[in-house]
């Protein structure tokens, strides 16, 4: 693995996944982050999330998931509707062969805590995240203001282990009613969460690429997805 590049990964279907990957600079054993982009690519703000997390101490790794519709694609911020088409692409079971590829790719480093691994996501990733978090044992996860949270509802009946949501008020996307039948939907099959709605904030508020960023929003939620990494992935 080389750090702050695309490393590819062959699949048991014949595909290539890219990863983007980094970690702390001293090789000492840390917990892991499976981070998810927003659902326009791996672009420059998602790896700077990425390097964020590393300098907090984690090791990063962040999956390419439109491989079967071309490597390493980016999509324009403008450009929701072919977003929207792209995310549509993703079968749960490719999805599952993908997340299950770059999981053991992060747990073969012998620098990585296997049993302290995470998920964040942003937008669709969102989505992802808790997927992950469902399908596989993982010690915690986090979405903000996922996007079509409904789809794949199978993937929901596991345990998991705790997750953090945020949602803004303000977002088009995810009205209040809708969070809230989601909310009561894990809570109905003992789902441990946590949901966190900022009142003042719309969809994409933590991207600061974005028209509907808010930064206070932005620093409020980052700095309890941390506490809430911390506390899962690193203590204990």
């Amino acid at each position: 693995m080389e750090k702050k590049q695309f490393n590819p990964l062959k699949m048991t279907d014949g595909s290539v996944i890219d990863v983007w990957t980094t970690w702390p600079d001293e090789r000492n054993k840390y917990p892991g982050i499976i981070l998810f982009d927003e659902g326009f690519g791996i672009n420059g703000h998602i790896k700077s999330v990425a390097e964020r997390l590393s300098r907090e101490g984690y090791v990063v790794f962040v999956p390419d998931l439109y491989h079967r519709l071309g490597r390493q694609l980016q999509l324009s911020y403008g450009d929701a509707s072919s977003v929207q088409a792209f995310a549509d692409s993703i079968k749960i079971g490719e999805l599952t062969l993908d997340l299950k590829a770059a999981l053991s790719a992060m747990e073969s480093l012998h620098y990585v805590d296997r049993n302290k691994i995470g998920t964040l996501g942003f937008c669709f990733g969102g989505r992802y995240s808790m997927v992950a978090n469902s399908l596989f044992p993982l010690s915690a996860g986090v979405s903000f203001y996922g996007m079509d949270m409904e789809k794949f509802p199978s993937t929901r009946s596991g345990p998991g282990s705790p997750h953090l949501f945020f949602w803004g008020r303000r977002d088009a996307n995810n009205p209040p009613g809708q969070v809230e039948h989601f909310q009561q939907e894990l809570a109905d099959r003992g789902r441990d969460f946590t949901s966190v709605t900022i009142s003042y904030a719309g969809s994409g508020f933590f991207c600061d690429e974005r028209s509907s960023y808010n930064p206070l929003a932005a620093r409020e939620a980052w700095g309890h997805t941390l506490f809430f990494f911390d506390y899962l992935l690193k203590m204990g």
